[in-house]
């Protein structure tokens, strides 16, 4: 532990909670790994094992599904951007929601930028070279993006702020940042503690309340227009991958039984706990 501050709302007070798996400040209620991790450390965290049996059964094999839930939230995008001309997506992966977005907004300039240079290796070869692994925070962007997406990304950042600080240089006046997180604060990790399927460090370092995350964006210069809750699809095959089999020694039935889930399988599925957010800069 080297500092206990908290890094949202600089509170002095904060306490470790689970066992000491996390600090937590009582004022946002933001909670927080307190673990100095280096580039490099994290890009050994996410190589190709990442999407391929450690966090995600197999990310690729999941392509349909994911893109199901990028499409709902494109769509709610639409409302707020009719017409979209520069995108910059920060945690890209894949590259798979560049293709969703594409479908909407066409004629879309966007650039991405993924630590894990087996994701960008395979983005770059099947959506064209619009992706980059090098740290976002050293990049030379002088283009002004009117919309960034983060999704599922900020809780994995060591340094949130820097993020959200160097989003604000690129992103036009009143452009829009969107973004997705756990809610730490929701019922269901209230209820299950140190048992909420989020809680896994050193992947997950940053778990975010309401207030926190309205709090980190209005320091970076955005304004919080809505926070919402919307279901998300998930893959069968997951679902049982996360329940069996992940980090379990799974019986000859249960892997048979996972290789025989169909991989478009898939159902809407909302535990209030991971929250939509989309905020605008403020000129």
């Amino acid at each position: 532990m080297e500092n206990t501050d908290c890094p949202i709302c600089q509170q002095t007070h904060t306490k470790p909670i689970f066992d000491s798996t996390l600090l937590k400040c009582p004022e946002c209620k933001h909670g927080w790994a307190n673990l100095q991790l280096d580039h490099g450390f994290l890009q050994t965290l996410y190589a190709e094992n990442y999407f391929k049996g450690e966090e995600y059964a197999d990310y690729i094999a999941d392509k349909e599904i994911l893109q199901l839930n990028f499409k709902k939230r494109v769509g709610q995008i639409a409302a707020f951007h009719p017409s979209m001309h520069k995108a910059l997506e920060i945690g890209c992966a894949y590259g798979f929601f560049y293709q969703t977005l594409q479908q909407q907004y066409p004629a879309i300039h966007y650039q991405g930028y993924d630590i894990s240079k087996d994701a960008i290796a395979y983005a770059n070869e099947n959506f064209g070279p619009h992706f980059s692994d090098s740290n976002f925070l050293d990049s030379n962007e002088k283009s002004s993006f009117d919309a960034i997406f983060m999704w599922d990304v900020i809780e994995h950042l060591s340094d949130p702020a820097d993020f959200l600080r160097k989003a604000f240089e690129v992103c036009q006046p009143g452009g829009m940042i969107y973004l997705t997180t756990g809610d730490f604060g929701a019922l269901l990790p209230r209820l299950q503690g140190k048992k909420w399927r989020m809680i896994h460090p050193p992947t997950h370092l940053h778990y975010f309340t309401k207030k926190s995350i309205r709090q980190i964006l209005k320091d970076a210069g955005f304004e919080p227009v809505f926070i919402k809750y919307p279901p998300v699809y998930r893959s069968l095959g997951l679902i049982y991958y996360a329940l069996f089999i992940l980090n379990k020694k799974p019986s000859r039935l249960h892997q048979w039984i996972y290789r025989h889930i169909p991989r478009a399988a898939a159902i809407p599925f909302n535990t209030f706990d991971i929250f939509f957010v989309g905020a605008k800069k403020i000129s």
